[in-house]
């Protein structure tokens, strides 16, 4: 009988050696005869890791750890194990064992990479300082450090790290390669190819580098330079679509827009739902001045739209694109001859989309002072896009505003009930309104993501429209399951005789309608937002960038070509209760007042009142300064401040329980003590990433 114990030696050194196949069935028979021996369920349970099998794998070296707690080396194998099934947490509590029987610089670099991985960047950044404190040349800890200083805003200390890297080992390609990717981030792109190129030579086959390399290229105006290696890269996997998009780019940066087109096509059969290649096609027309191409290619998106290849608007959200473009590079005659064919073409394709391309003929027109055609355009346009009766040009808004009936300002007045006010605290109010349905709906997440992050006690009210007997009731047991928040709210009927298209307007400009009655209520800053949506931060962060002469901040696009309807965003407005904020909302309101007033509310008409106010005060010389909240992708940043709409995401199959299982874990859990995990753990559930 073969001695277990020799089985065991035989197999590590088969295993050391790299021959797994002929090391597993060895390691098998010495686990078979010997159970409780932990070497051999440990090196086992290392063989399995290595080759796929992470359960097997975290199995044996738990039997392991279970007959000898005190091996660090058992610990931190597990940990790879679980990190391998996505069991972060639990590979992180396994470093934090290994570390703490023997602490080591590869235990605290691997706890760093899972900190990081669960988005605990603060302490990601203090484990890799730990591992360099053991181990000052470890390149790759200080290339991960400077990943995760980038990632928290140092990117002064990202450079030293990487810096430090390359002096530890010149030849590091994932220091080279970071190291160029920061100064193209910042626009270096000549420090940036040079870069490239020198992990290139490191490594001729870093694919990755060699793309951004031809990225670098094309932005720093290069792209003829960028085309053979960018040709190169993408014949290695023929089929690579974000290959070919980066070939198709810069051939049309080089001046070969045949080339381009060709990979464009090319990348239409590969993606076909993808409808960045159309729209890139529509540039490349638009630059070459080939309009009946141009016109053609929208006319196929408009088709491919309505069959569902994609959005059926995309054909008209990528003219909007392309139009602003040229307005801001000052080519508003390209402009005035685009449009034109672009209307004449849809007219027979897809009478919707051509009621659009005539609005924006008519905001050209509009735009360039021309009132009389804007009104032809828009009259022409009406029958599919009915919100253009609301629409003001010239001095429509004032005259509306100032000619409103009295008694249809009271009556809309008396609608208004006070059920409870909110105790102000130290920040702005959040408000937020809606129908009944939504507040079930998206209520409790809406009050939960403003419990969560608020750093100290926190006024909310809610407007809800049309509430039904039980509301009150309902509202009660939301304020039970809140620890920070103070819960008022308002209500009110929505006015007879409105048909359900026109109740559904009505509810999405209730909160202005009712924002003058809550500031001269609370008499503080307030945060207006959508209730389909979160706040993922402190509602003070986001009055960082206010002052008595910028008091008002909302989504602005002063120069968007569909600005009459699209000008003013009102998902999120953060105000502070200056006489010219005060002034302009109630303008606002006895605007919205009005159209109410003769039941004709048509969709958009939420952000058309703001928009038209806005104009109106500016004409007037009384707007308010107003700032600008900025994008990051998918959310909302003002000062501070994070915010995020919940859009198509409602609709995906699941959405309500993973709301629901997102409730109960924060009802179940404190806040944690980094803000950027538990926005992680909302953005996750919302299926945004």
């Amino acid at each position: 009988m073969t001695d277990p114990l020799n089985l065991l030696r035989k197999a590590a050194a088969l295993h050391q050696a790299g021959r797994l196949a002929e090391a597993e069935p060895l390691y098998a028979a010495a686990v078979d005869a010997l159970p409780d021996q932990p070497d051999a369920l440990h090196l086992y349970g290392v063989l399995c890791a290595q080759t796929g099998r992470n359960a097997r794998a975290i199995a044996l070296i738990e039997a392991a750890i279970a007959r000898r707690d005190s091996a660090p080396a058992y610990h931190a194998n597990l940990a790879r194990a679980l990190r391998a099934e996505g069991r972060l947490a639990e590979a992180a509590a396994s470093l934090r064992r290994a570390i703490a029987l023997q602490p080591s610089a590869d235990a605290y670099f691997s706890l760093g990479n899972v900190l990081r991985q669960l988005g605990d960047t603060a302490e990601a950044v203090a484990r890799y300082r730990d591992a360099l404190t053991l181990r000052p040349d470890f390149a790759d800890a200080r290339v991960n450090l400077a990943a995760a200083l980038e990632g928290s805003g140092d990117p002064g200390g990202a450079l030293d790290q990487l810096r430090a890297a390359l002096a530890c080992a010149p030849a590091d390609r994932g220091a080279l390669f970071n190291l160029a990717r920061t100064a193209q981030a910042r626009g270096a792109t000549i420090a940036a190819a040079d870069g490239y190129r020198r992990a290139l030579r490191v490594d001729p086959s870093f694919e990755e580098a060699a793309g951004n390399l031809g990225a670098a290229l094309v932005d720093g105006g290069r792209a003829a330079e960028a085309v053979p290696l960018l040709r190169r890269l993408a014949a290695l996997v023929p089929d690579r679509p974000d290959r070919l998009l980066q070939l198709a780019t810069a051939l049309g940066e080089a001046g070969d827009t045949d080339g381009a087109l060709a990979a464009f096509r090319r990348l239409m059969a590969l993606t076909p739902g993808d409808p960045t290649p159309w729209q890139r096609t529509a540039e490349l027309f638009e630059a070459a001045g080939r309009l009946d191409g141009l016109t053609d290619t929208l006319v196929a998106m408009a088709r491919l739209g309505r069959r569902g290849r994609f959005h059926w608007k995309a054909a008209y959200y990528h003219l909007v694109r392309l139009c602003n473009r040229l307005l801001a590079a000052g080519r508003m005659d390209r402009v005035s001859a685009l449009l034109p064919p672009v209307a004449a073409a849809l007219r027979d394709a897809d009478a919707e989309l051509h009621a659009w391309a005539l609005f924006l003929q008519g905001s050209l027109a509009a735009r360039s002072g021309d009132t009389a055609t804007a009104r032809r355009l828009f009259a022409e346009a009406r029958p599919h896009l009915p919100f253009l009766a609301h629409v003001s040009l010239e001095d429509e808004f004032a005259r509306r505003v100032d000619a409103l009936d009295p008694g249809a300002l009271a009556r809309s007045e008396e609608a208004f009930v006070l059920e409870r006010a909110a105790e102000p605290g130290p920040g702005p109010v959040v408000v937020a309104s809606c129908d009944d349905g939504y507040l079930r709906r998206f209520g409790p997440l809406f009050l939960a993501s403003v419990d969560r992050f608020a750093a100290g006690p926190q006024a909310v009210h809610l407007h809800i429209v049309d509430p039904t007997p039980d509301t009150p009731a309902f509202i009660a047991g939301l304020a039970g399951r809140l620890r920070r928040v103070r819960l008022g709210w308002s209500s009110e009927a929505s006015p007879a005789g409105l048909d359900g298209a026109a109740r559904t307007t009505f509810y999405t400009f209730a909160r202005f309608l009712r924002l003058p009655r809550l500031m001269a209520l609370y008499r503080s800053p307030l945060l207006v937002a959508d209730i389909d949506a979160c706040v993922l931060a402190d509602p003070a962060a986001f009055l960082e960038p206010l002052s008595p002469e910028r008091p008002l901040a909302l989504q602005y696009f002063p120069d968007n070509l569909a600005r009459l309807y699209d000008g003013v965003g009102g998902g999120l407005l953060v105000l502070l209760p200056e006489p010219s904020v005060a002034a302009l909302f109630e303008r606002v309101r006895r605007f919205l007042v009005s159209w109410t007033a003769e039941r004709r509310l048509h969709y958009f008409l939420d952000q058309i009142a703001l928009t038209a106010g806005t104009d109106d005060a500016i004409r007037r010389g009384a707007a308010p300064g107003i700032l600008a909240i900025g994008t990051e992708g998918r959310l909302f940043r003002c000062g501070g401040g994070v915010f995020v709409q919940i859009l198509t995401e409602k609709g995906a199959p699941g959405f309500d329980e993973r709301v629901r299982s997102l409730l109960d874990a924060l009802d179940a859990a404190p806040p944690s003590s980094d803000a950027r995990l538990d926005r992680d753990r909302f953005l996750s559930a919302l299926g945004i990433q």
